[in-house]
């Protein structure tokens, strides 16, 4: 292994332009270079070098990084054998030591198993509070309600969330588990007015959301009747309240059951995919163990892959209705690509599994599962059903087909389908719903055909977009690393709403103050997620910010997003002044509403502030960015 401080001497000592230049005529154009990409095909450059930041990248392909990165693509090399040869070019000799990544991987790990220790302390609270505490005879009833056995609860570590604004937090400072922690794992929320925290769940049945190893990640919560009437016209309070995303959970990468289930499914090898909570508890106490449901999201293809970890087959247990047939659409090809083949449960009208099975009972859930129509058939059937009598409705509908038999391989089959779409809306002429279902694959597909045959990897994710008033300051930052030095840097970090921008200010503050300047391929390296670091990579292949009022342009930007918080805040504060005074507790609503002055006494004096910036023809919302 190499030694970072050999990668960056590597770096530092290669003149990237010249390295370059190697394989590209360059042209100067003002702080960079530039000239046709090398990685692919183009008749306009687009391809930017920019040596004071030692770093590469091109707005056609996407391709970017530092001189390691260039030198490994255009040579195919490893990253040891790309360093190893420049680093013999650049005359830096490469010592023969053990990396420290081992331990950096250590710590990390040790990190992730507190985190999971945190989490399993915070379960047997609940499960502890489900039993014995005041208001839990609710989140038992609901359970009795329901039919759940004293032993699906115990197996899924059924919980109650204490009606309480800070049970939780002072159950973690009696453990003396760091709150900044908590914090992170979406357990409890910080008090903007600085009092400290308050828990997430409150008065809630919680239903603690397992990963393939068994360690809790997170909790989904289920309202409770209220333990007082609530008053007349008062807004009901959410159904579900999930776990937001942390270090340890990513809920388009969980499946709920599915480690109480993996086992049963890999026997059977096939999995029920419902839609609730309580669905996938009563199919496992009915003995379908083989039963998930995603978390509060839609289905993924990184669900799709899990399911094909563990079977080949999948049932999806959907509602009848119009939603259903489009939940049914959305994850048939999402199935089909990761080769899982599909069949489908419809629903009665007001159904849903749970309900399902405990008015008519296993046997005839079983019934239903062995006469579930394939995911095709049952969409052809779908189609035909809404599409009515219409010719005009049905000629839509059968184009509405195309994406769907797009995703059956084999040619026989295929046309096999496409019989059977003709037989089913009565059409005796073939050639025309082939005709039909071609109008409907070209106005679906012609996109994809139309792909490059090498996509760059940042184009597989969304296009990351994040807030233009944030990324306005850390762009500004980027180009002129000096405004961290600035008071309103300090105050930057707590401002961010978007996870990747603080991610990258996180990194690009720790190495401007440890090395004096920011290392644009390094920062790259240090983000994670594709489409945040294309993002990065295309803002640091460009310079936008001029030093000319830079500091006052930060400054005024820094206090519009202040401003925007403090917005954000007040109107959270008048839900809970509302929220305690539903509740009786005028003590805490007074300590609310103090808050709520307070922070109105900012907004003001951040007007005024503003406001003579503009009458002096500043813009805080642009600072003093140039485009070019």
């Amino acid at each position: 292994m190499i030694p970072e401080e050999t990668i960056a001497e590597i770096r530092e000592r290669t003149d990237i332009v010249a390295l370059v230049g190697d394989y590209v005529r360059l042209r100067k154009t003002g702080a960079s270079f530039k000239g046709l990409c090398p990685f692919h095909d183009e008749k306009t450059p687009s391809f930017h070098v920019m040596p004071e930041r030692r770093f590469f990248h091109c707005f056609g392909c996407h391709a970017s990084g530092d001189v390691i990165r260039f030198y490994m693509q255009i040579e195919s090399l490893t990253f040891p054998e790309a360093c190893e040869r420049l680093a013999e070019r650049a005359g830096v000799i490469i010592p023969k030591i053990e990396s420290s990544e081992a331990l950096k991987e250590r710590a990390e790990r040790e990190r992730r198993e507190r985190r999971y220790a945190i989490m399993d302390e915070v379960a047997g609270f609940y499960v502890r509070a489900l039993a014995g505490a005041e208001g839990a005879e609710l989140a038992r009833a609901a359970i009795e309600e329901r039919g759940v056995t004293a032993e699906t609860a115990r197996t899924f570590r059924l919980g109650y969330a204490p009606d309480a604004w800070d049970a939780l937090v002072r159950f973690l400072e009696s453990k003396r588990i760091d709150l900044r922690e908590a914090e992170a794992l979406g357990l409890i929320v910080p008090r903007r007015s600085g009092s400290g925290y308050y828990d997430r769940f409150r008065h809630r049945l919680l239903f603690p959301i397992a990963d393939l190893h068994g360690r809790i990640v997170a909790f989904s919560g289920r309202v409770l009747p209220p333990r007082t009437p609530l008053p007349e016209g008062a807004e009901k309070p959410a159904k579900y309240i999930n776990s937001p995303e942390s270090p340890i959970y990513k809920k388009g990468e969980i499946l709920y059951g599915l480690f109480e289930g993996r086992l049963d499914a890999r026997r059977r090898g096939e999995l029920l995919i419902c839609e609730g909570n309580f669905d996938v508890l009563a199919l496992h106490q009915a003995g379908l163990r083989n039963s998930v449901a995603p978390m509060g999201t839609a289905f993924t293809e990184a669900h799709a892959k899990l399911v094909r970890r563990f079977a080949d087959r999948a049932v999806l247990l959907f509602d009848g209705d119009s939603a259903g047939l489009k939940a049914v659409s959305a994850v048939h090809p999402i199935l089909a690509k990761v080769g899982v083949a599909a069949r489908v449960v419809s629903m009665p009208p007001g159904d849903d599994p749970d309900s399902f099975l405990r008015r008519e009972g296993v046997a005839a859930l079983e019934q239903k599962l062995a006469a579930a129509p394939a995911i095709i058939d049952f969409l052809v059937d779908g189609a035909a059903r809404e599409a009515g009598d219409d010719p005009s409705a049905r000629s839509r509908a059968i184009a509405s087909l195309a994406p769907v038999l797009a995703c059956i391989d084999s040619p026989v089959e295929r046309q096999l389908y496409e019989e059977r779409v003709a037989q089913r809306f009565g059409i005796r002429d073939v050639g025309a719903v082939r005709r039909e279902l071609r109008r409907g694959a070209q106005a679906s597909f012609s996109s994809l055909r139309e792909r490059p045959a090498s996509p760059a990897p940042a184009r597989k994710e969304p296009p990351y977009e994040p807030p233009a008033l944030e990324a306005e300051l850390v762009g500004m930052i980027l180009d002129l690393p000096a405004l961290l030095e600035e008071p309103e840097a300090e105050l930057l970090p707590n401002l961010l709403t978007d996870a990747g921008l603080a991610a990258i200010l996180r990194e690009a503050s720790e190495m401007f103050f440890r090395r004096g300047v920011l290392d644009g391929p390094s920062l790259v390296e240090r983000i994670e997620g594709s489409s945040v670091r294309a993002w990065l990579a295309r803002r640091l292949a460009v310079s936008l910010t001029g030093e000319k009022g830079a500091k006052e342009g930060f400054r005024l930007g820094a206090l519009r997003l202040a401003k925007r918080q403090i917005e954000r805040e007040l109107r959270r504060l008048r839900e809970e002044i509302l929220e305690a005074r539903r509740a009786g507790n005028d003590a805490l609503a007074d300590s609310l509403l103090a808050d709520r002055v307070a922070l109105e006494r900012e907004v003001g004096e951040l007007d005024k502030v503003l406001s003579s910036a503009m009458s002096r023809g500043a813009s805080p919302d642009q600072g003093s960015t140039t485009r070019h």
